[in-house]
């Protein structure tokens, strides 16, 4: 056993170092910068806190707990297909760490993944390098480094599913070096198809990069003596055939995941692609030169910057130094040349840089192939260094020159992601480089060693100022809100078994409810479908592409949506003694209960605060549940089964633009089959208006009011008196931003979600009826113009009486779960329908006392099934769309690629090409 570990280092010491090089340098930043279990930081910035933590405690639940919610999660949204998420964020065979850890350590599963897969990263690449180009020693480990921590990997490791594409590219490469020197694919179609099946966005920019990669190195191969041009014209052919076959063999494997993946596109991320090109420029393009120094990175260049190409001294000048080596045909470099020329264009130009994008602009995390950018010139830099002896004093004059001249550049834009001690640490490391490939013919034996000493401290360096320069999720802060939800959440479980929704005026992220496993609305991802957030958006809530934010919920939309409990922060503003006189409930009325103390156990963090996105004065419509030290749960009496029977009156309701409670009030009157003349919500006027250093002017529809004294505090205080303790609502103008005012609710600061794009609901008073409420807008700006800006009542009798009458057609559950729902409903003579608060799809299927029945869509989102009054047993089930066309598919090119694989195997090969290393 000693003999043949101490043969085996002997052997692959190269290939350890490329992987524990990496492994090594990123762990000793996350000691230096205290991250846990070595400190109180974590990894979790931007995406990686507020959206991929919370879908990997979705994974470990998939697996541990809950294995329906594979193909359908209703902690997605109010529900939603779970198979575009998981191949975006999840299919990552690496993820499998995440069921090692227990969910409480979910961040320390984090670091590790990260580490692993950027060490595998400079493994992979090390082992192209040695299996296709002959590369050995701490040269084949240097370049491997420069790889694994390249610009592009550091400031992306928090997109790690990201990570798999850098992973796979090195061994797909080397698939096609197979499929041209052997005309072997089998590699070539099983690591592309892992790639797909990891992650289908950064595999397509791959995919793209093939062709051109495989036409790069098509035109390079050296032929065998004495071939006539058509033989060599015959075997150009036969390659382009098999590298065009074997590309569709890899995508077959996996369309099992790949078909379904499409279908979900079409509802979400890709019904948003607009095929609109735009010829201008991002930058000039110099500026890109900044993203060579060391460090070039700071948190402004996520949402906006220049593409990340920092690959290290020895990768870049080896590189360049590629298109002056004689030893590679004329041919092979003019295309080399070519290609790099139309990558950094396409890192510019914007309607080529949306074609790399899959036809959508990115949002944040610019130039996101440049990666393939970095792996071509690493890879050709390689090889270039392999095969130059070293430089001519007149290379060596130029080559100064240059470095000289990009180095003045940089300093004199002055950007603010560089300091000069960067471009003069940037400038000294290339010289170091420049010197020993003056050097290199002399072939020292200790040169290889100090080109990989000088790139792992380059690289090393360049690694932690990048990191250095992001700010993080703290893990107390972290694991505190963790534990707190979590106990929140179980304790509503452990009381409520039943099917239902909880939401709160407080939140993480809006995807908490994946970390605690319960049902919401409240949704971010990139695969959320389009529907979902415009019916919100109708509805007054704060959305966007992609997301909800479920912080402007009014009691009807609370009602509708099946939301049973809410969890707010310990405020006294949702304490009342007044008490609730028209509803009957079986709950207790909220002046008499008595709330249950939390179980004492230690909270991580006493000092912890929670990040409050809502102040929401109708929960004194709710009775109290359930509290804690930090938190009090409501439970919602006014609630309507997420399942109930229906007026088919819903199925005529269009929404109403800018209008959201004049659309919620036509849902409710709609779904109750209503016929009352009067208003659901009451338009109201504030009694008076107080003006601060304003002046005021009144248009048709709007008022716009201007600071009199530019550099003075100014605002306008709008004031009412409640004539009763109904729910009063305002709406407001989506121009209007946080940048732009701050709102104070009776003098103390009003919370509402600052990213909306519709016309806001905002809940301003409840049980207040005699009480004086001031809204207070303080400007920001010199001017402010208000639209939409109007207050409402609801009339609680006609809210309340419509809610009785649909609450008594719900849904008796017999099973559950989240691709299955059975029960029995009662449907009344004057209803037509069962209607769910569930979206729309085509996965959904019905079945009627056992008898299939059509579904349709109401409110242009929702799950609605025509039916007849009387009492029904109704089956709810749900399969993915192409899912099982997918699986088909996969099988046959299973089979087609084990046949071609044994045909290749058993064919002579007679290859034409000769390797590039071959003497």
């Amino acid at each position: 056993m000693h003999h043949s570990v101490k043969s085996f280092v002997k052997n692959q010491w190269p290939l350890l170092l490329a992987f524990f090089i990496p492994c090594l340098i990123l762990s000793g930043i996350y000691i230096v910068q205290g991250v846990y279990p070595f400190g109180n930081s974590s990894l979790m910035t931007v995406d990686l806190g507020q959206q991929y933590v919370d879908f990997f405690s979705y994974y470990r639940q998939t697996f541990y707990e809950d294995p329906s919610s594979l193909f359908y999660s209703f902690s997605k949204a109010i529900g939603g297909d779970m198979i575009g998420l998981w191949a975006y964020y999840l299919t990552s065979p690496f993820n499998l760490i995440f069921l090692i850890f227990p969910q409480n350590q979910i961040s320390l599963a984090i670091t590790c993944l990260t580490i692993l897969k950027i060490s595998l990263t400079g493994l992979s690449f090390g082992w192209l390098l040695k299996k296709a180009f002959n590369g050995d020693g701490f040269i084949l480990a240097a370049f491997s480094v420069s790889y694994a921590l390249m610009g592009y990997t550091i400031v992306n490791q928090l997109n790690i599913m990201w990570l798999d594409g850098l992973i796979f590219l090195p061994l797909i490469a080397l698939g096609l070096e197979k499929l041209l020197f052997e005309r072997k694919g089998l590699t070539y179609s099983l690591f592309l198809a892992l790639a797909l099946f990891s992650n289908y966005y950064i595999a397509y920019m791959i995919c793209l990069f093939l062709i051109a990669y495989f036409l790069f190195r098509l035109v390079g191969m050296t032929y065998s003596p004495n071939l006539s041009f058509k033989e060599k014209l015959k075997a150009n052919f036969a390659s382009i055939l098999l590298f065009v076959w074997h590309s569709i063999l890899g995508a077959g494997l996996s369309a099992f995941l790949l078909l379904p993946t499409f279908f979900s596109l079409l509802e979400s991320k890709a019904s948003y692609t607009k095929l609109v090109f735009d010829w201008e420029l991002a930058f000039p393009f110099h500026e890109m030169l900044s993203k060579l120094m060391i460090g070039a990175f700071n948190f402004d260049q996520m949402p906006s910057g220049y593409p990340n190409i920092f690959i290290g001294s020895l990768a870049l000048i080896s590189f360049v130094f590629y298109f002056f080596n004689h030893s590679f045909p004329i041919r092979e470099r003019i295309v080399g040349l070519i290609l790099i020329v139309f990558f950094v264009i396409s890192m510019n130009l914007k309607a080529f840089n949306i074609v790399w994008h899959a036809l959508q602009y990115p949002i944040w995390y610019p130039y996101r192939f440049s990666f393939v950018v970095c792996f071509f010139m690493i890879l050709n830099g390689f090889r270039s260094f392999m095969k130059k002896d070293g430089i001519r004093p007149i290379e060596t004059f130029f080559s100064v020159i240059l470095v000289a001249i990009i180095g003045i550049n940089v300093y004199q834009k002055e950007y603010d992601f560089i300091e000069p001690s960067q471009i003069i640490l940037t400038i000294v490391l290339s010289l170091m480089i420049i010197f020993m490939l003056i050097i290199k013919p002399q072939k020292y034996k200790w040169l290889p060693f100090l080109f990989f000493l000088v790139t792992i401290i380059e690289m090393g360096t360049n690694a932690q100022i990048d990191l250095s320069r992001l700010s993080y999720v703290k893990q107390d802060s972290f694991s505190t809100y963790q534990y707190l939800l979590n106990s929140d959440i179980a304790t509503i479980k452990n009381e409520d078994p039943g099917f239902y929704r909880i939401e709160k005026t407080f939140s993480r992220s809006k995807n908490d409810s994946f970390q605690a496993n319960y049902s919401s609305v409240s949704h971010f991802s990139s695969t959320f479908e389009k529907d979902i957030p415009k019916f919100f958006g109708h509805l007054g809530l704060p959305v966007g592409d992609g997301f909800v934010s479920y912080s402007n919920g009014t009691l009807l939309t609370d009602s509708i949506l099946g939301i049973k409990y809410y969890i707010s922060e310990q405020n006294e503003l949702y304490r009342s003694l007044k008490k609730e006189t028209d509803f009957t409930t079986k709950l207790p009325s909220i002046d008499k209960v008595d709330l249950k103390k939390q179980p004492s156990k230690k909270v991580f963090n006493p000092a912890f605060q929670l990040s409050l996105n809502q102040t929401k004065p109708d929960l004194r419509a709710y009775l109290p549940f359930h509290e804690s030290n930090k938190t009090v749960i409501y439970e919602n009496p006014y609630v309507l089964p997420i399942i109930f029977g229906s007026n088919e009156d819903i199925l005529n309701v269009k929404s109403v633009h800018n209008q959201p409670l004049q659309y919620q009030e036509s849902i409710l009157l709609s779904l109750a089959g209503s016929t009352n003349d009067n208003s659901l919500f009451v338009p109201t006027e504030f009694d008076t208006t107080v003006y601060q250093n304003v002046s005021v002017t009144e248009s048709f529809q709007s008022k716009s009011y201007a600071k009199q004294i530019i550099n003075d505090d100014a605002s306008i205080t709008f004031q009412f008196k409640p004539e009763s303790n109904d729910s009063y609502y305002l709406t407001l103008d989506p121009d209007i931003k946080e940048e732009d005012v701050t709102f104070y609710l009776n003098g103390i600061p009003f919370t509402q979600y600052p990213t909306y794009r519709d016309v806001l609901v905002l809940n301003l008073a409840h049980l207040n009826k005699g009480d004086t409420i001031t809204f207070k807008v303080a400007l920001k700006q010199n001017s402010l113009t208000l639209n939409y800006f109007n207050l409402y009542r609801l009339d609680k009798t006609i809210f309340s009486s419509n809610v009785k009458k649909l609450q008594q057609n719900d849904l008796i559950i017999e099973n559950q779960n989240n691709t299955l729902i059975q029960g029995k409903i009662t449907i009344q003579p004057d209803e037509q329908l069962i209607f769910t608060s569930i979206p729309y799809s085509k996965g959904w299927s019905a079945k009627i006392n056992g008898v299939p029945v059509e579904t349709k869509k109401a409110l242009n989102s929702l799950l609605v099934i025509p039916t007849k009054p009387g009492t029904h047993n109704i089956t709810l089930s749900y399969k993915t769309p192409w899912l099982k066309e997918g699986v088909i598919l996969s099988m046959i090119v299973i089979g087609v690629l084990l046949i071609t694989h044994l045909l290749q195997s058993k064919v002579v090969s007679n290859n034409i090409y000769r390797g590039e290393y071959d003497e």
